[in-house]
């Protein structure tokens, strides 16, 4: 069978940074493909190519039969390709039907059909209700029927599942075989893995760029190399990791639910970590990790559940727990980058104490005091934001993401720092963490999670013991917990 699509070769860099390297994909004609990898592997950059925002720097794009080279993106959605976006772009101050209609105006296709697209999805074309009122499902639901308006031959969906509950997920993936079904080819992008594994007829695997697998879901789920890139080499918890003290939790979470709005992201999570301790939090990308930590540092107004925080109940406000003993490295580091190293510490170290036994810990730092933030490497930036968290002389350290973009040596020479301190302070540490095998070299427990739920528990050298443990939710095959 002639391949609807053909990427060949695709390659796409900005400077040094390779964001694709000779690519491949084929998609065959009414079939659902799957194209997943860790974050940052390039996969939106792959749909922007193939839809016509990026332009490659090497390789070719062939649709139909017709090579695609130097045609823009509305003339793309002319001849087939249409999409959606990670983010959910309605006319909130129009209706339903108002919204439905625009995109009739503007069918590409003379074969097209509101009224069908409608009907794939479970809208009504005749729904009053303004966009901006709708729940999130139901607004991603009208997203994706204005796309299918134009009755494409390919859909490519970016992140369709982010944000829904797990009814919302099921009957997306019912949709999306629909979809398939009545002759328009999906290529899904998504971080619920069990989704795109249930869904799709082929999954292919990017990491940093490059194809790395390409096959049927059960190959997928058990390959060495799709494991390595979302879990890495899972190691023996060293000797020298931190272990709890004896005394009260420094963090106790019960029955833990959190989200942005209406819909919750975090849903009846449990876990602890007692003063001393250093614990991790895995899961893939979008698994509600960075939810959970905003939620435990006051930072989200819609929280329930029983939250202790170094003895007393949550209290709402990021400043509450600052001022409780509570510091949080946010994930992008959130450095004042018009500031220098020393005027960055003084923000929170007035008169220099803490600033100094933390300079001991961290002395590559030291030079650079007079250096402006926004002129430090990213793995100087990341230092600095954990070197003004430990300014503070946390009770309680929250970090996000501590390896985001830095190099192995340097995430090592932060984790290293980082246990020294746990264990002669007695400092609790909750670390959230997508590569689990770089959080597992210093924490003694860890809790994984999936689809904002907590779907495995136990100590470190257990998962260590059995790397599947954290396949499983990594790669979609659920687990019952292990609390």
């Amino acid at each position: 069978m002639t391949p609807l699509l053909e990427v060949d070769n695709v390659s796409v860099s900005y400077g040094d940074v390779h964001a694709l390297r000779e690519v491949r994909l084929t998609v065959q004609p009414g079939t659902v493909t799957g194209l997943i990898g860790p974050n940052g592997a390039g996969k939106t950059t792959l749909l922007d190519v193939i839809s016509g925002f990026v332009r490659p720097t090497a390789g070719s794009v062939v649709f139909n039969g017709r090579a695609l080279a130097g045609l823009r993106p509305h003339r793309r959605a002319r001849v087939g390709i249409s999409r959606t976006f990670q983010s959910v772009d309605l006319f909130d101050d129009m209706t339903v039907a108002e919204n439905l209609a625009v995109a009739a105006e503007a069918k590409t296709s003379a074969g097209a059909n509101p009224q069908r697209a409608a009907e794939l999805v479970g809208i009504d074309t005749a729904d009053g209700r303004l966009a901006g009122a709708l729940s999130l499902g139901e607004r991603k639901r009208v997203a994706l029927a204005r796309a299918l308006t134009s009755a494409p031959s390919i859909l490519l969906l970016d992140e369709p599942a982010a944000g829904l509950d797990q009814d919302e997920r099921t009957l997306l993936s019912a949709m999306l075989r629909q979809i398939a079904a009545s002759g328009t080819s999906v290529v899904l992008v998504d971080h619920d893995l069990a989704l795109v594994l249930d869904s799709c007829d082929r999954v292919v695997v990017l990491d940093f760029g490059r194809v790395i697998a390409d096959g049927e879901p059960a190959h997928i789920r058990d390959d060495p190399a799709v494991v390595s890139a979302y879990v890495g080499s899972v190691a023996v918890v060293p000797s020298g990791a931190t272990a709890p003290t004896d005394g009260p939790p420094a963090l106790s979470v019960r029955g833990l639910t959190a989200g942005y709005g209406d819909a919750p992201v975090v849903t009846d999570l449990d876990l602890k970590v007692a003063p001393g301790e250093i614990v991790a939090l895995l899961g893939p990308n979008g698994a509600g990790k960075t939810t959970t930590l905003l939620a435990l540092a006051g930072a989200l107004p819609h929280v329930a559940g029983d939250v202790e925080v170094l003895g007393h109940p949550l209290q709402p406000g990021a400043h509450r727990q600052a001022a409780a003993g509570v510091a949080y490295v946010v994930q992008g580091r959130g450095v004042f980058t018009g500031l220098t190293t020393r005027e960055n510490l003084r923000l929170v170290d007035a008169e220099g104490s803490a600033t100094k036994e933390v300079l001991e810990l961290l002395p590559v730092l030291t030079p650079l005091l007079r250096t402006p933030a926004g002129r430090l490497s990213g793995g100087e930036q990341q230092m600095l934001a954990l070197a003004r968290a430990l300014a503070t002389r946390p009770r309680l350290l929250v970090i996000d993401e501590l390896s985001l973009g830095l190099a192995p040596k340097v995430v090592t020479e932060l984790l290293t720092t980082l246990a020294a301190r746990a264990r002669d302070t007695g400092m609790a540490v909750l670390i959230a963490e997508q590569h689990a095998a770089i959080a597992l070299t210093v924490a003694v427990r860890a809790y994984v999670m999936a689809a904002g739920r907590v779907v495995d528990a136990g100590p470190t050298t257990d998962f260590a013991a059995d790397p599947q443990r954290l396949a499983a939710a990594y790669l979609g095959k659920r687990r019952n917990s292990g609390r």
